[in-house]
């Protein structure tokens, strides 16, 4: 069942506000889809900006009379289906302080590098030698909300910020130091051709999987063992090292294909011992780091 639902508008008129669709579990995948598609049009033709939320939901930021369209539309495609459709007034930015610019430039003026996030990749070659194997780069969240102020706290604010950083780091010729891995919005992947990189995209877009090598950061472990590893398309996938990986049957590993997997946060040898016996040759995380620091004092 649909409930659409209107929160009480802020005191003043407010140039921006949201449309948030929520899916419920009962929810088509077909008609999620749809739904999604559609905000992406609204804000592609009417000027505003769509995103996915964690919990699956999807955002649509944009002037009041474009969301009553993009309301008035889903309504009609959701009609009856398990979903939820809630609109919300957004409080302006502060008036800009004496040099304060917008959130773009103040993004634009910051060095790249502060922004950006690496955490290097340890692989185990053959004969289990440890080895560099590449890094993965992302949009640093607390570093840009940190460049960006109080004045742009939003979350729809704080995640235009993260994308305006991807785009500026999928442009940069990078060096080579190994595969790059780099987290991306699959709104961000170029129209054509095979980026120089391995875009790291969210899990929503196993649902629609762009036409190049990617990979994804994810899915976390309580999704994993209720998702068919065929369902699995991507080249690579970024797995966080969590407790609940122990509860996946003993041939899990073996469908899914260790050798795609890069298990992140890795705090121990023990870790390490844990994805090797699975097949598990790539490491990120503290202890891959001490495991690259002492290859680099030798010279490995």
């Amino acid at each position: 069942m649909m409930f659409p639902v209107t929160h009480p508008a802020q005191d003043g008129p407010a140039p921006l506000a949201a449309l948030l669709f929520r899916p419920g579990p009962a929810l088509a995948p077909e008609a999620h889809r749809v739904a999604c598609a559609l905000l992406e049009d609204a804000a592609r033709r009417r000027g505003g900006r769509a995103s996915a939320d964690e919990d699956g939901g999807w955002r649509l930021v944009a002037a009041p009379p474009a969301l009553e369209v993009a309301r008035r539309t889903l309504a009609a495609v959701l009609h009856g289906r398990d979903a939820a459709l809630v609109t919300e007034a957004l409080a302006a930015p502060p008036p800009p302080a004496p040099g304060q610019r917008g959130l773009e430039a103040m993004l634009a003026t910051r060095p790249i590098e502060q922004l950006v996030e690496r955490r290097a990749i340890l692989g185990f070659g053959a004969g289990g030698m440890p080895r560099p194997a590449g890094w993965r780069l992302r949009p640093d969240r607390a570093a840009i909300a940190a460049a960006l102020g109080a004045g742009w706290v939003g979350a729809p604010w704080q995640a235009h910020g993260w994308e305006l950083v991807a785009r500026r780091i999928a442009a940069l010729p990078w060096p080579g130091e190994g595969p790059l891995h780099l987290d991306l919005p699959p709104e961000v992947l170029p129209p054509r051709g095979a980026p120089p990189f391995l875009p790291v995209l969210p899990p929503r877009a196993l649902a629609s999987p762009p036409p190049v090598p990617f990979a994804v950061d994810g899915p976390a472990a309580a999704a994993l063992g209720m998702v068919d590893p065929a369902y699995l398309r991507a080249q690579v996938l970024h797995l966080a090292y969590e407790p609940a990986l122990d509860l996946l049957p003993a041939t899990f590993w073996g469908l899914l294909g260790p050798g795609r997997v890069v298990l992140e946060g890795v705090e121990d040898e023990a870790g390490l011992r844990w994805g090797l016996a699975r097949g598990i040759a790539r490491f990120s995380g503290p202890e891959p780091d001490r495991v690259l620091a002492a290859l680099r004092r030798r010279g490995g």
